[in-house]
C-alpha cells in the first residue's frame, strides 16, 4: 500500500495537514513468462515494483518544491496477513518487497510456450499452466491473480472451438479468474465481431470472468463495442451479458478521442491506463470526468491503473503522482477506485475450481474485542500453509458493494480505504487429497470474529467479495446460521478449523 500524507488543510473534504491515509494498488495490467527479449517472473514483479517506488520518491520532491501534490507518498507497506505468509518461510522472505502494489493481475506473453504443441492442441495451454503455478501457490498467491489467454483462431477440434475449450479449462480446473485476448498478436483486429472471437467473449461472459482486450487503436475500441451492442440485442447472449466485463487496455493511445467515452458508457466496458504517461495523463482523467459525470455512473469507476510490465516501465509512476496532485478533478475516494478498487471489483469472485466440493458450512464464532484471537488464527493458518500440507490458492479481502466505494478515513481514525483488511477468504487446497475448500473471516457486530468453512462448488458456496448483506446468498447466509457454534476460545477455533480440514 501506498501511505500518502495531506500537505495542506481541505475543509472541503474534511482533511487537515499532516494526516495520513493508506492506498492499495493493484496493478491490473503485467505480463509473466518469456517471450524473445522480455523475461518475466513474480520476483522480476517485486523488484519492478521496487523501483517504481524508488523513481516516485526522486520525482516527488521536485513536485513538492514546485507545490504541486495535494498528497505526499512517504511510505509502503504490504498487508499485514500477505506480509505474515511471506515471513513464515526464509526463501520466501527474501521476496517480501514491492509493496507499492498490493496485487497484480497476470497474464502470459504471447510467449515461447504459446504455440500449439500439436494439431488440435490450443494455443497458450503451457503457458496458462504456468501462470496457474505462480498465482495459486503460495506465497505468491496472495499478491498475484492469474488471467489466462486463448487465440480464437485455433479452430475447431471435434467440432467444438478448441479457444473456449481451453478457456473453460484454464477457469475451471486451473482456476485462472480472467481472460487477456490480443487482437493485434492473434491477427483478429480485422475480426473482432465475427463468430469465433465472439463465442470466446460469450463464454468469459458466462463464466462471469472479466476479460482485458488489447486495444492499440481507436478502430479496435469501436469494433468492440458494436461486439458487445451486437451481444446485448441477442437473446442467446442474455447469461453471457449477466457477467460480462471488458477491460480496454491501453487507452493511453487516445485518451482524448471522444469513441473512447462513448464506449465506457457502457455499464459491460471499463478503461486500462498502461502507455498513458507525461501530458497524456491529465486529459484521461479530465475529459473522463467531463465526458463520464453526465452518464449517470461515477466517472472514476470506470478506469483501471496498469502498467504493462515488462513492456513499459516506470511511466506509471507519472498517473500515481498526478492522482496525489492538485490537478486530479477526484477525491481520495476515486484515487483509490482507479489505483485499485475498481480491478478488485471487476475480478470480485473468490477463487474456485471445479476440484472443490459441495457441502454444508460450519461456522465458528467467538467474542474477540482487542483482534487478539484473530491474530492467534491467522498465526495457525500462517503455519499451516508454510508446513506444506495445505496451500494457498489466493488470498482475497473483502471489498465494498459493486458501484459504491467509501470516503477514506485517516491513520488515526482506522486508515479504512474500502478493502476490508479484517474480512477476507482463503482459498486453500490439499496437496495429498485435492480437497479445496474457502475459509471465510469476517468482522461480525459486537466485536466477533466469524470463522466459517465452506465449500468452493454447490448452492452453498461464498460468490463474491462485497462486504453486503444483499450481495450474499441468502441460501448460504441461512445454512451458515444454522451452522453455527459460539466458541469462547482462538484455540477452540484452531482446534475445530482442523478437524474440518481432515
Amino acid at each position: 500500500m501506498l501511505v500518502v500524507r495531506a500537505v495542506e488543510d481541505q475543509p472541503s473534504r474534511g482533511i487537515k495537514k499532516d494526516e495520513e491515509f493508506r492506498i492499495y494498488i493493484v496493478d491490473a495490467h503485467h505480463h509473466m513468462g518469456r517471450e524473445k527479449g522480455h523475461q518475466n517472473t513474480p520476483a522480476g514483479a517485486y523488484d519492478f515494483y521496487a523501483q517504481l517506488w524508488l523513481e516516485i520518491q526522486k520525482k516527488t520532491q521536485v513536485l513538492m518544491d514546485e507545490e504541486n501534490l495535494l498528497f505526499e507518498p512517504i511510505g509502503v507497506e504490504g498487508p499485514e496477513l500477505a506480509n505474515k505468509f511471506f515471513q513464515s518461510k526464509t526463501s520466501w522472505a527474501r521476496l517480501n518487497h514491492g509493496w507499492l502494489v498490493d496485487r497484480t493481475i497476470v497474464f502470459p506473453y504471447t510467449d515461447d510456450y504459446s504455440s500449439p504443441s500439436s494439431k488440435g492442441e490450443p494455443s497458450f495451454k503451457v503457458s496458462n499452466e504456468k501462470i496457474a503455478s505462480w498465482t495459486s501457490r503460495a506465497p505468491h498467491s496472495s499478491r498475484l491473480i492469474g488471467f489466462a489467454r486463448v487465440n480464437p483462431l485455433d479452430g475447431t477440434h471435434n467440432g467444438n472451438p478448441i479457444a473456449v475449450g481451453e478457456l473453460e479449462r484454464a477457469v475451471l480446473s486451473l482456476g485462472l479468474r480472467g481472460l487477456k485476448l490480443h487482437p493485434l498478436a492473434q491477427l483478429f483486429v480485422d475480426s473482432i465481431e465475427k463468430n469465433e472471437p465472439r463465442m470466446v467473449v460469450k463464454r468469459a461472459g458466462e463464466l462471469g470472468i472479466p476479460m482485458i482486450f488489447d486495444t492499440r487503436n481507436m478502430k479496435t475500441v469501436v469494433r468492440i463495442k458494436r461486439l458487445v451492442d451486437s451481444m446485448r440485442n441477442d437473446p442467446n447472449c442474455g447469461a453471457a451479458m449477466n457477467g460480462l466485463r471488458i477491460i480496454l487496455a491501453h487507452c493511453g493511445m487516445a485518451p482524448g478521442d471522444s469513441r473512447l467515452y462513448e464506449a465506457l458508457k457502457d455499464p459491460a466496458i471499463f478503461a486500462e491506463t498502461s502507455t498513458l504517461h507525461d501530458r497524456d495523463v491529465p486529459v484521461l482523467f479530465e475529459s473522463a470526468s467531463e465526458r463520464l459525470s453526465v452518464s449517470n455512473q461515477e466517472w472514476s469507476g470506470k478506469i483501471l491503473f496498469g502498467t504493462d510490465f515488462s513492456f513499459l516501465s516506470v511511466q506509471a509512476i507519472d498517473i500515481i503522482l498526478y492522482l496525489l496532485s492538485r490537478n486530479f478533478p477526484g477525491t481520495l475516494s476515486d484515487v483509490q477506485r482507479i489505483l485499485g478498487g475498481n480491478a478488485l471489483s471487476i475480478v470480485r469472485n473468490p477463487f474456485r475450481t471445479s476440484n472443490g466440493y459441495s457441502g454444508s458450512p460450519a461456522e465458528f464464532v467467538c467474542k474477540d474485542k482487542s483482534f487478539t484471537l484473530q491474530r492467534e488464527v491467522e498465526d495457525s493458518l500462517v503455519k499451516l500453509i508454510a508446513k506444506g500440507e495445505w496451500d494457498l490458492s489466493s488470498l482475497d479481502f473483502m471489498i465494498p458493494p459493486i458501484g459504491t466505494w467509501p470516503e477514506l478515513k485517516c491513520l488515526k481514525e482506522g486508515a479504512f480505504n474500502g478493502i476490508e483488511m479484517d474480512s477476507y477468504v482463503l482459498a486453500l487446497k490439499s496437496k495429498k487429497m485435492g480437497k479445496e475448500i474457502h475459509i471465510w473471516i469476517r468482522r461480525r457486530f459486537d466485536d466477533n470474529l466469524s470463522c466459517t468453512m465452506l465449500g468452493t462448488q454447490g448452492m452453498l458456496r461464498l460468490d463474491t467479495l462485497e462486504n453486503s448483506s444483499q450481495k450474499l446468498s441468502q441460501v448460504l447466509m441461512s445454512s451458515i446460521s444454522d451452522h453455527s457454534r459460539m466458541l469462547q476460545s482462538s484455540k477452540e477455533i484452531q482446534s475445530e478449523i482442523f478437524e474440518y480440514l481432515k
